[in-house]
């Protein structure tokens, strides 16, 4: 019995090692990579630092639904090569859908197949953290019409612990509320259906939203006149919806903008504020090239910004399109990145905008160039938000291949993490439909469609909040005794690549500062800075973004200061 407990130990340890956050950016996190076609990646984040990641895949010929599930520390809870969701029918091309974490910790999914039908109709599934199907092994069905079109399921958690999805109904929106169990809530089972300006022909699309107060969700979608490709009499809308499904703002809905015009394929989006508001952002052309636009609004419908939304940028020759926000709560600041483009549209760049409270720009009126135009375009552009920095990420293509690349900024616009972007995943591959979060610890977790292999497998990469990659860095306590004296320790193992372990001691209650600076003196990474309690601590340094040579860690403790070195060979 003892041999047999010793293997099981063994295996999964093994499995646990090979399958964690992987350091090296040339391999990346395999979620899942088998035959076929693995795409159209979505990842939300459970409240113990895990997450859900979930994926279209084709490696029985159709597409089907998988979905698998990592600890904290990358590590895979459900099937190696996914838990299967749904082999129901799918359309020849696919659209978009979108999966949640509910208080729970479940998972809550919702897409769209044709198994009653050649009409796409959207379904909701609601997984436990063991993998359980709480609705059923064939889900829920949120139609009242096979017949009808219907795309692009969106799932809103509540602040009262219910969901609320929203779709596309030919050329109307549909929403519906359920609760933990898959009741429909709203409408007596049937969907809310919101139309547009009969008299008009005007139709709706895209919608989107987030959670607010009291159960409420604000909802967010485009409305137009003519044709999908070419609409005409283009504008933004927004709505609030109490728990009872009940219009809070405006009648029937609030206006965001009706200046301009914009392309039928582009979907605006929408971020919460942090305090039951929300930002918006959208692109459009009014009288010259195309712009992107902002907007903030707070709960009680007001909106934040000027009418009609604040501008990225002046006008000028340039164009900028596909616009990404994140607010900052602690500083009431707005931060949005773009795609800036010049007329010809042969050379792009990432380009970033601070707004004030009121709307009003706080970095360059041209805005901020992070990544300078060149001839490499780029896809999938994400903001994030952590204390007083902003984050942002992409896919830079480079003919049909790319690279994911991340950045850090402070709040004067300027790049951290050694002032330069890094590369998340170095590997020369297909790289699409890349999303980002950002955990509370400060830990982000990417996840993208990647063809390294083959036609597109399920890869992921977390980023510590000093810009390495794998395992975390961070301080934890060591409880072996109080400390007699301040002392900085040598660090193990050393040399080392790509971690290592830094342990000091506390004499006293003090501010405690520790640092690693290159060769040059140049602070590379900060470990800690703040107070902390007497006592022996364990510091653990990754260096994955970094290139070999000799580092130097400095302690500032009160009135002591130390330094030693260490050899990082890769």
């Amino acid at each position: 019995m003892k041999n047999y407990i010793l293997i099981a130990i063994f295996v999964l340890f093994a499995s646990s090692a090979f399958t964690q956050w992987n350091s090296d950016p040339m391999l990346n996190t395999k979620v899942c990579d088998t035959t076929g076609e693995q795409v159209l990646p979505k990842i939300a984040l459970t409240s113990d630092g895990g997450c859900y990641i979930g994926w279209f895949d084709s490696r029985n010929s159709s597409y089907a639904v998988y979905l698998q599930k990592l600890n904290t520390q990358g590590v895979k809870q459900f099937p190696d090569a996914g838990l299967l969701i749904s082999n129901n029918p799918q359309s020849s091309s696919l659209v978009d859908w979108s999966l949640a974490v509910d208080d729970s910790d479940c998972c809550v999914l919702s897409f769209t197949d044709t198994r009653a039908g050649s009409s796409i109709n959207p379904y909701a599934y609601r997984i436990s953290p063991a993998g359980q199907f709480l609705w059923g092994a064939n889900g829920i069905t949120l139609t009242d019409s096979s017949a009808v079109y219907q795309a692009n399921p969106k799932v809103i958690p509540t602040s009262d612990g219910q969901i609320v999805i929203t779709w596309m109904y030919n050329n109307n929106l549909a929403m519906q509320r359920l609760n933990k169990a898959g009741a429909k809530l709203w409408n007596g089972g049937m969907p809310v259906k919101v139309y547009g300006n009969l008299s008009i022909g005007e139709k709706f699309n895209y919608p989107a939203g987030v959670a607010s107060d009291n159960g409420s969700v604000i909802l967010y979608w485009i409305g137009y006149t003519g044709s999908f490709i070419s609409p005409a009499n283009f504008k933004t809308y927004t709505q609030k919806y109490s728990s009872t499904g009940t219009g809070l703002w405006g009648n029937p809905q609030d206006t965001l903008f009706n200046l301009g015009s914009a392309q039928g394929t582009y979907q605006p989006s929408i971020y919460s504020d942090g305090n039951n508001g929300a930002i918006y952002v959208w692109q459009s052309y009014i009288a010259g090239p195309t712009n992107c636009y902002v907007q903030r609004k707070n709960s009680a419908g007001q909106i934040q910004f000027p009418i009609n939304g604040s501008t990225v940028g002046v006008v000028n020759t340039n164009l900028r399109f596909a616009p990404s926000a994140a607010y900052m709560p602690s500083t009431q600041e707005t931060y949005v990145f773009w795609q800036e483009k010049n007329s010809l549209q042969s050379m792009i760049g990432v380009y970033g905008q601070k707004f004030s409270a009121n709307g009003t720009r706080m970095w360059n009126d041209a805005g901020q160039p992070i990544k300078p135009l060149d001839a490499n375009s780029f896809s999938s552009l994400n903001a994030l938000v952590k204390d007083t920095a902003a984050y942002g990420s992409y896919a830079e293509i480079i003919g049909t291949t790319g690279y994911v690349k991340a950045f850090k900024l402070n709040r004067d616009g300027a790049l951290q993490w050694g002032g330069s972007i890094i590369v998340p995943s170095s590997l020369n591959s297909s790289k699409s439909r890349m999303t980002a979060l950002m955990r509370t610890d400060g830990m982000q977790i990417l996840t993208w469609s990647d063809g390294r292999n083959d036609a597109g497998g399920i890869y992921a990469q977390n980023i510590n909040p000093n810009g390495s990659f794998g395992p975390p860095t961070g301080i934890n306590p060591v409880f072996s005794g109080a400390a007699d004296k301040f002392e900085l320790k040598q660090n193990y193992p050393n040399p080392f690549n790509p971690a290592t372990e830094i342990n000091y001691s506390i004499k006293n209650n003090v501010f405690v500062t520790l640092k690693v600076y290159n060769a040059l003196g140049k602070e590379v990474a900060s470990l800690y800075s703040g107070d902390q309690k007497a006592g022996n601590y364990k510091a653990t340094f990754n260096a994955s973004n970094l290139s070999s040579g000799v580092y130097f860690y400095k302690i500032t403790a009160g009135n002591y200061t130390d330094t030693k070195t260490m050899m990082l060979i890769k």
